[in-house]
Parts: structure tokens; C-alpha cells; sequence
């Protein structure tokens, strides 16, 4: 069983995609909150397309999805409203999700807090991929196709939201850099490069 990884991002700066080229590279599923919700929705669809999607996805996610969605936490864990992070319900199922993910191995977690969760955890490396504003305007404006104003305002707005659940939820910053194994700068290092240094921590 390989190993688990957790990453923590700066939004728009290309993180999204390079988590999913790194899952793909190694073979590993990919796991980010929409994910997961899609999973669950798709449990509650006919014999046929869960089959469909059994044989999409590992056997031991699809197992796992099943498990996870019997419990009552779920909609906690899932949900995005901030008023949650002071429910121990709340932290009580994220870390049952997050470890049981990483008791499968074999996975990149997207965001939700694994490097809080899985900090000690050491079959688990943590990643942080970051870029500087600039760099993240334009990205953001070329991909939604949005103004540069437009992206920074969004960038803001997110960073905030972030930093807000991280302190709330583990009293924690994201940028604290002994959270992580390793942290990229993507605006400095290109998407080959950054998996190649991923993967010689494994």
C-alpha cells in the first residue's frame, strides 16, 4: 500500500490541476471535497451504475464512500458553512474521514485540513502549493475568463475563508511551514519538475 498525501493550496495558483496530474501519475485516486459528494450521490442510483462506478474507482473507496455515508457526521463534514467548525460532531467525523482515507493509502486529499488532521501520521506527506498574487491573477483571469480585478477580489475573498476554518477548525495558519514535507512554488517551478520533487518523497 503506498503512501497518503494531503494538499494545502493557494487558490489560483494551478494547485487544482497539478493535484490531479500527480494522482494520475502515481496511480492514486483523487479526493477533494466535490469528490466525495458526487460519490455519495451516485450510492443512491441504481444497481447498474453502481457497478458503472465500481469499476471506474478503486473497490476499497467505493467501500469506504458506502461506509462514510451511513454516518450521521456526514453532513457536517461536507458542508461549507463556518458555523460548523465549533461542532466537535464536526471535527469528529473529519478526522474518521481523513484517516480512514489515509488507511487506504494510495490517495491525494485535497484540501479540508489533512495536514492538521494526519500531522502525525507517518505514512501521510504533506504538501503546500502556493504562487504569488500576480502570478494568480493571471492565472485565475485565463482560466474563469474573468478580469484581473475581478480574480484578485476572488483570491482575496477565498484566502480569507481559508484562513478563517483553519484557525477555527486546529488554532492553526496554513502557512505554517512545519505543517509540510515540502512546499512548491508554482510559479517558479513548472508542473513536471514539481511532480518529479513529490515523488521523491515517497
Amino acid at each position: 500500500m503506498g503512501k497518503a498525501i494531503t494538499i494545502a493550496r493557494d487558490y489560483g495558483s494551478g494547485a487544482l490541476e497539478l493535484s490531479k496530474d500527480l494522482a494520475k501519475d502515481l496511480g492514486y485516486e483523487y479526493i477533494d471535497k466535490a469528490i466525495v459528494i458526487d460519490l455519495a450521490k451516485k450510492m443512491k442510483t441504481s444497481e447498474g451504475e453502481l457497478r458503472a462506478l465500481e469499476e471506474g474507482r478503486s473497490y476499497g473507496l467505493f467501500n469506504f464512500i458506502e461506509k462514510f455515508m451511513t454516518r450521521a457526521t456526514v453532513k457536517t463534514v461536507l458542508s461549507t458553512d463556518l458555523g460548523y467548525v465549533n461542532d466537535e460532531g464536526y471535527r469528529t467525523g473529519l478526522r474518521e474521514l481523513m484517516n480512514d482515507l489515509a488507511d487506504l493509502g494510495n490517495v491525494v486529499i485535497l484540501g479540508r485540513g489533512g495536514q492538521c488532521v494526519l500531522e502525525n501520521r507517518t505514512d501521510v506527506i504533506h504538501l503546500r502549493l502556493v504562487a504569488p498574487m500576480e502570478y494568480r491573477k493571471e492565472f485565475l483571469s485565463a482560466k474563469s475568463s474573468i478580469s484581473k480585478e475581478d480574480a484578485e477580489t476572488l483570491i482575496k475573498q477565498k484566502d480569507q475563508d481559508r484562513n478563517m476554518y483553519m484557525e477555527k477548525m486546529f488554532s492553526r495558519q496554513t502557512n505554517d511551514p512545519t505543517l509540510y514535507h515540502l512546499t512548491i512554488n508554482l510559479a517558479l517551478v513548472n508542473r513536471a519538475m514539481a511532480l518529479d520533487m513529490v515523488k521523491m518523497l515517497l
